[in-house]
């Protein structure tokens, strides 16, 4: 007991030392190894756009079978049920019909493996797995002792989402004040909400008042099917009509949700929860932000402030180009009335 309190402490004082993302999970990767004593071990994160499982660490494994292929998660049963919160152990992978690339790991030497998610703020943001050369039946004191591995590399990479999240608020900030270009704003927004935060997708609608409709102004991680199944309609979308009383609305569960107009297509989307804020200003909301995951998820509250503070900039960037667009007309407007008071002739100045 008193060996595995002194590796964490050291565990501890070397992640202290290391700069950034990579170089953390590449030392808790190691460490996770020779805690564990296993022949190698593995981080990967989950790619929610594209659902996958990317390897981000390892160590004790070639290179040769860490690019083996993708990890795609429709066709691996084991971890969609380490994504719900769930541990996951092989004593023998020879006698286990879900092994993906089984040859691959035979040629490894792999015999046994063991695997838990990684956690951050309450949500599986990946899988840590250990493998060993011998079948191993894992005790209930190393699958806890792995769990608290995870759990630490769960807080390194919530921090780490922490510094992601200001320097793209900066990055948009810098883009808001150099810039004129309005949608590509937007989009480096609904990238960023959706990258950072690593969700299935993100989309910006605005209000069309006349029309009564919400319409896309920048998209990420939707198909186009998708984006053109129709008008989103204020009247026949309550989920948007509670947003745009300026309110933050969740729906942690899209197929027991009836707020939706498009349900069916939401679902066929792979989308199972969603997220949408109010763009405001003045207190009057203009537009909406969503966010999209392809699990049925309840977002905590520092991902709800980072996309808070992401929809009142994209709130700002189109008030700052309505602005600019009635600064260029009244000056247009003014020029040809000067223009005609001296009788300059018919060809006006371009503006």
């Amino acid at each position: 007991m008193k060996r595995h309190q002194d590796d964490m402490c050291a565990l501890c004082g070397e992640l202290a030392k290391a700069r950034n993302l990579d170089t953390t999970l590449n030392i808790l990767a190691k460490n996770i190894t020779e805690i564990m004593d296993v022949k190698g071990s593995t981080i990967r994160l989950l790619d929610e756009k594209n659902q996958t499982l990317e390897i981000v660490a390892a160590y004790g494994l070639s290179k040769k079978y860490l690019k083996k292929g993708p990890v795609v998660l429709k066709k691996h049963p084991v971890d969609q049920k380490v994504l719900k919160g769930k541990t996951v152990k092989t004593k023998n992978i020879l006698k286990e019909p879900h092994v993906l690339y089984l040859e691959e790991a035979k040629r490894e030497g792999i015999k046994s493996v063991l695997s838990v998610p990684l956690m951050a703020d309450k949500r599986a943001i990946g899988v840590v797995r250990v493998y060993t050369a011998a079948p191993h039946d894992f005790t209930a004191g190393e699958i806890e002792r792995l769990r608290a591995l995870a759990f630490l590399g769960g807080i390194l990479a919530d921090r780490a989402r922490i510094w992601d999240e200001m320097r793209a608020l900066i990055k948009i900030s810098q883009s808001i004040s150099s810039t004129l270009s309005l949608d590509k704003v937007l989009q480096m927004i609904v990238e960023n909400a959706a990258k950072t935060l690593r969700l299935r997708a993100s989309s910006i609608r605005l209000l069309d008042e006349e029309k009564g409709t919400l319409e896309v102004k920048a998209a990420y991680g939707l198909s186009r099917a998708y984006l053109g199944k129709g008008p989103v309609e204020v009247a026949k979308s309550p989920i948007d009509r509670e947003c745009l009383r300026c309110k933050v609305v969740s729906a942690p569960d899209i197929r027991k949700d009836k707020r939706l107009q498009y349900p069916d297509e939401i679902i066929s989307e792979g989308i199972m929860s969603l997220l949408s804020l109010p763009l405001t200003v003045r207190g009057k909301a203009i537009g909406v932000l969503r966010v999209y995951t392809s699990i049925p998820y309840t977002f905590s509250e520092s991902e709800i402030d980072f996309l808070s503070a992401l929809a009142c900039q994209g709130a700002i960037a189109i008030e700052n180009a309505r602005l600019f667009e009635h600064i260029k007309t009244e000056y247009k407007d003014l020029t040809r009335d000067v223009w005609k008071w001296y009788d300059w002739g018919t060809h006006f100045p371009k503006i």
